[in-house]
């Protein structure tokens, strides 16, 4: 589901970084802890979270 990169990310407006950052979340909340599914989101949620920190915006 996700397919993020750093620079995908930077050019991303804030309103969807906070979008992809529910979505991920929703994903890790729905999926087993050892699936792939889970291990992706997890990854893309981290990879936000930086993005949304490097921009000085906490996520809520």
């Amino acid at each position: 589901m996700f397919r993020l990169t750093k620079d995908g990310l930077k050019a991303k407006s804030e309103a969807q970084l906070r979008d992809l950052f529910q979505r991920a979340t929703r994903e890790i909340a729905s999926n087993p802890r050892l699936s792939a599914t889970f291990s992706n989101a997890s990854t893309a949620l981290l990879m936000i979270r930086d993005e949304l920190a490097r921009r000085g915006i906490s996520p809520r």
